[in-house]
């Protein structure tokens, strides 16, 4: 028995052998341009990401709704919503006329726009913190939260829950790896693990001890545990002893909403009614156009004040496009119908992998967040220990490449797939269809 249950091993190879095939030999024309790629790409793509995570990468023609079309012409419904950047859903009419209108007045100028305090309100309003700032990612959202952190405490110290993921930033690619914290990629200073501790989510024991030192200046956490190993959510008491223990030891908590903003319109955190120092959030906040943002107390804000010189910033951040973009999600598009009408079809895509799951007869459990849904293979983990033990790189390959070739985009590995804005029924049944019909074939 493995974290896949009884599975033939062999079995799942050849059967990914056979749908990689049969999906390089339907695409002549993204074969050919992959080829013309890596002359002058590394991997054939414009980031290593697109090549990494995706047996074959396929070159994009336009997006609609839902969906995409490749350039041999198939369409996928996208349940990757690239990585939640999407989830508004491609080409969405309100983002596409206030960017064009946007675009049509200028998309810089280095000095602030209306857009900008309308977003800024509006988050505000979702969130509770009530000072905003906008950066081009959540990645560098995270990273001015930090050094923000860093600035108020005089520490330097940044406490993460094994499993996370919060963005390429120096600490964040920072996890443990048997028993250590260690650098999880090439390419890092080698003194980066001394500026990280890393302990377990809904585990408040290893949290005390992780803050007793006295030298951390910010734990950055998701609400659930959504990024990197599919889908941790919290105990019973967990935020409360999250929130009392920092506090305790005068830390600031910082709430990453980048992936659980889905959740509803203030994300998990109006959801659950918890209390941060720091909201950060990017991807579909502004339409998928590059953006993040970071909200924060008022006591913390007074730190942002230009005189104090905190190492905040750049040229781009808070351009009047992403801001346009980001008052058209944020005013037509996340709206709370929206919410309801995506959770309503992620409960009926999570029905639909644990009918699948049973029918099989495997030891696997199936997620369920508000849109967002997948598998466990083997029991719900409440720690990133347990989860990392239960991931499974070869089947994870099989199931994407299966479902790429029935029309299906699944999200990126270890994160579980989510319905988008426009999504409809039809392609909530397409999913669970094609991903029945793997699972029956593996058994």
């Amino acid at each position: 028995m493995t974290a896949a249950g009884d599975l033939d091993r062999a079995g799942i190879g050849e059967l990914h052998a056979a749908e990689l095939a049969r999906f390089q030999q339907g695409r002549p024309r993204s074969l050919a341009m992959l080829g013309r790629a890596r002359a002058h790409m590394p991997n054939g793509v414009p980031m290593a990401w697109m090549a990494s995570d995706n047996d074959q990468p396929v070159f994009i023609d336009r997006g609609q709704g839902p969906g995409f079309t490749d350039i041999d012409g198939f369409r996928y419904v996208d349940f990757n919503a690239s990585d939640l950047a999407m989830f508004c859903g491609h080409a969405n009419p309100s983002i596409v006329a206030a960017v064009q209108a946007q675009a049509a007045r200028s998309t810089q100028f280095l000095l602030p726009t209306e857009a900008s305090v309308q977003v800024a309100e509006e988050l505000a309003r979702r969130y509770p913190v009530p000072q905003w700032q906008f950066t081009l990612s959540a990645t560098q959202a995270n990273t001015e939260a930090i050094r923000l952190a860093r600035a108020v405490t005089g520490r330097d110290v940044i406490l993460l829950f094994q499993g996370h993921y919060h963005g390429h930033f120096e600490e964040g690619l920072v996890d443990l790896a048997d028993g250590r914290a260690v650098p999880v990629q090439r390419g890092l200073s080698k003194g980066v693990t001394g500026r990280v501790r890393i302990a377990q989510f809904n585990d408040p024991g290893t949290l005390r001890a992780a803050l007793e030192p006295g030298d951390v200046a910010l734990v950055l956490t998701e609400p659930a545990m959504t990024n990197y190993l599919h889908l941790l959510l919290p105990e019973p008491g967990w935020h409360q002893a999250l929130r009392e223990l920092t506090r305790q030891h005068g830390t600031v908590l910082a709430i990453d909403e980048t992936h659980t903003h889905v959740a509803g319109p203030g994300g998990a955190t109006g959801l659950w009614h918890l209390e941060p120092d720091i909201v950060t959030i990017g991807k579909a906040v502004a339409g998928g156009l590059p953006m993040g943002a970071y909200g924060v107390t008022a006591e913390l804000g007074e730190h942002l004040d230009a005189a104090r010189n905190v190492a905040t910033g750049g040229t781009l951040f808070g351009n009047p496009l992403s801001a346009a973009a980001a008052k058209a999600a944020l005013s037509e598009v996340l709206i709370p119908g929206a919410y309801r009408h995506t959770t309503e079809l992620g409960g009926e895509l999570a029905d639909g992998i644990e009918q699948a799951i049973r029918a099989a007869g495997l030891p696997w459990t199936a997620i369920r967040f508000g849109p967002r849904s997948g598998q466990w293979y083997g029991p719900m983990p409440r720690t990133g220990a347990e989860a990392h033990a239960l991931t499974d790189g070869q089947l994870t390959r099989l199931v994407r490449i299966w479902l790429a070739n029935r029309g299906v985009w699944e999200a990126l590995p270890g994160a579980g797939p989510t319905v988008p804005v426009p999504a409809t029924r039809a392609d909530v049944t397409r999913y669970v269809n094609a991903y029945a019909e793997l699972l029956a074939r593996l058994r």
